[in-house]
């Protein structure tokens, strides 16, 4: 496990420069998140390889949850600058975030709550796609009452080797809109077989999202979605 885990990161601070667009954007979605927040309760954490110091600045306390060993120094590590200069408490909690959401929620009941890239990893961890869909199903409920925002995959496969100049935009999705998945595999080349990540329902009808393209490595893609609920 501890070498998957350094693989990932090491992986991830090699692939900065070709992630550049994608974090720009992502950027851009965290700056619309709802404001009025001291804490943020922070799912998915890792090291913060996506995640926007001026967002982060934005808050005086931060749980985060990630059950992965390296998360916690490396996220202190990278966010450094932002954590010391603002004096943010940094909080980590090595739990499963879904089977303890409850119990999260109760710690921080004033906090604004971010799933950050984790709900549409959760059919792999889960390793059972009915349970799976069904709790995703399900988080709309379970967070009623409550500000929240999710960036998430919904889709991934192979698709065009492109340079960063050439990646395509973001593309709104207003609330209520069908899923445009033909063209958004159009943008990035796609062909072969595509994985759904069952994250559609993660978001309510009423909520409008941003679809983020994310060419994780060279030639193959990611369409994230992303999203806030306010309460």
């Amino acid at each position: 496990m501890a070498l998957v885990d350094l693989r990932w990161h090491a992986r991830a601070l090699l692939a900065q420069a070709r992630w550049r667009r994608t974090r720009s954007a992502i950027a851009q979605w965290l700056a619309q998140a709802p404001g009025g927040f001291d804490d943020l309760l922070l799912f998915g954490a890792s090291a913060g390889w996506m995640m926007d110091d001026a967002f982060l600045g934005r808050f005086r306390r931060i749980d985060a949850i990630d059950f992965e060993w390296a998360a916690s120094p490396l996220f202190r590590l990278r966010h450094a600058g932002v954590i010391v200069s603002r004096r943010i408490r940094v909080t980590f909690h090595r739990v499963e975030a879904l089977d303890n959401l409850e119990h999260l929620l109760a710690l921080r009941p004033q906090a604004l709550v971010l799933f950050d890239n984790v709900l549409g990893q959760y059919t792999l961890t889960c390793r059972d796609i009915e349970r799976a869909e069904r709790t995703l199903s399900d988080l709309q409920r379970r967070l009623r009452g409550r500000s929240w925002g999710s960036i998430h995959d919904a889709l991934s496969g192979p698709g065009e080797r492109l340079p960063v100049h050439a990646q395509p935009e973001p593309v709104m999705l207003p609330a209520g809109t069908p899923w445009p998945e033909d063209p958004l595999l159009a943008q990035v080349g796609g062909r072969g077989t595509w994985g759904d990540h069952l994250t559609r329902k993660v978001l309510p009808a009423s909520a409008a999202s941003t679809l983020i393209p994310w060419q994780l490595t060279p030639g193959y893609w990611h369409w994230l979605q992303a999203g806030w609920v306010t309460r």
